[in-house]
């Protein structure tokens, strides 16, 4: 009998526990709104994912986000021990252990491992069942640990997005969660490898929860970061199996802020010059007139409105001859322009003063905190050329000047190209269709 109300104690106590902590994110999130949203509601996103409600709140320093997320992290941890702690006791729930640092569904999870019975111990595999199951969620929390903290270091502290983020980061995620994966036992390089995949994941889906960056973003550089997380992730698992000490993975991660210091106080600045041409079945002077009229654009946007880019409505002139103002409207906002050549029929060129964002992330959210929007794709000068074949045939050239800073260059360069082609066809196609009609 005593055993019976000692076991209830601890069940009890664990239950308490964990719903204490969960409720004290809430708390936190309340005295946020408190402070810097006080009209805010309390509804379901409230209760179920605290953290989103917390980033959605406006004026919310970017300090705040970051010290949200490391509590968030240390109360997930601390479930998940608690979790662990009494499946070790009841010899069974290792699958509801981890199920209850997710959020929405913990509660349940939570729930249901209190109330599950005990189960007798008939060899050493739940012992070893036990250690796997741990170090399966330290490695997984470890990798989205890194990714998160690597955006708020690199990207909102120091304006930095290139080889540290975008290769050293995954890579070190990939070898850190390896390690911890298999440092209690061997769990095999597929396994590994899966597992550090879904590390990765995990991460990417918590910077789209933190609004920290958006999922055009994140597709866009999966490609470069899965394979250098697989990398890193046998290496790690190959340590592991070394028996190093531990801190020979984790300890690398230290050189991450010092990538980061330095990539901020030297930026990329890549220049990408481009030129693209059409022949239109006009004279040169129909062919001005599209080019300086204010109507909209016609033709759909396709690929950038699909990803978010930033994509030209229309254009319109305020004045004429150099120095006039040309106004930019675009998917994102207004560019202001002011004409640098200007010979009729011939030649118009104009240099942008200000620019929209680059693109608007596509995210749950009504903002995201993502710099690289703004500031890290520059266009510079945009020049259109008149050159008359025929009396009924001309061919339009646009030349255009981009800086781009945003490393790893050889990776960004090729699909900032493909952006900027695909809003420059757009409107060499639309000119075309106005002078031919």
């Amino acid at each position: 009998m005593n055993i019976f109300f000692t076991e209830l104690a601890r069940r009890v106590r664990y239950l308490v526990l964990s719903l204490s902590l969960i409720a004290s994110q809430n708390l936190m999130v309340w005295k946020a709104m408190q402070t810097f949203a006080p009209d805010a509601s309390l509804d379901s996103e409230f209760w179920l994912t605290p953290l989103r409600s917390a980033l959605e709140i406006i004026g919310l320093p970017p300090l705040w986000g970051a010290l949200f997320f490391a509590y968030f992290l240390g109360v997930a941890y601390i479930l998940a021990l608690l979790a662990f702690s009494l499946a070790r006791r009841t010899k069974r729930g290792f699958t509801l252990a981890v199920l209850c640092v997710v959020p929405v569904i913990q509660l349940g999870a939570i729930v249901i491992n209190t109330l599950l019975p005990s189960r007798k111990e008939t060899n050493d595999d739940s012992r070893t069942s036990n250690h796997v199951a741990k170090s399966i969620v330290v490695g997984l929390i470890a990798g989205t640990a890194i990714i998160v903290l690597a955006v708020l270091i690199s990207a909102v502290t120091f304006g930095a997005y290139g080889w540290g983020l975008f290769v050293m980061t995954p890579f070190l995620v990939g070898a850190v969660t390896g390690y911890l994966l298999n440092s209690e036992s061997d769990l095999g390089l597929s396994t590994t490898l899966s597992l550090s995949v879904l590390a990765g994941g995990l991460g990417s889906l918590a910077l789209i929860v933190m609004a920290l960056e958006g999922i055009v973003c994140i597709i866009l550089a999966a490609p470069l970061a899965l394979p250098l997380v697989m990398i890193g992730a046998g290496l790690g698992r190959a340590i592991a199996k070394a028996r190093h000490t531990r801190g020979t993975p984790l300890m690398s991660v230290a050189v991450l802020p010092i990538i980061f210091m330095l990539e901020g106080a030297i930026p990329p600045e890549a220049p990408i010059h481009t030129r693209y041409d059409v022949e239109i079945s006009a004279p040169a002077e129909k062919v001005w007139a599209a080019l300086v009229s204010d109507e909209p654009i016609r033709i759909s946007p396709g690929l950038p409105a699909v990803a978010g880019l930033a994509y030209p409505i229309r254009s319109k002139l305020e004045g004429e001859g150099v120095g006039a103002k040309r106004l930019g409207t675009f998917s994102t906002g207004q560019a202001t322009e002011v004409v640098t050549k200007w010979v009729p029929n011939r030649l118009l060129a104009f240099k942008v003063q200000h620019q929209p964002a680059a693109m608007e992330e596509m995210s749950p959210y009504r903002r995201v905190h993502a710099p690289h929007v703004e500031g890290y794709f520059v266009t510079g000068e945009t020049r259109f050329d008149l050159v008359p074949l025929t009396k009924d045939r001309t061919r339009l050239q646009i030349t255009s000047e981009h800086v781009l800073g945003i490393d790893p260059i050889p990776y960004w360069e090729p699909i900032a190209r493909l952006a900027i082609w695909s809003n420059v066809s757009r409107v060499l196609d639309d000119i075309k269709a106005k002078s031919e009609t």
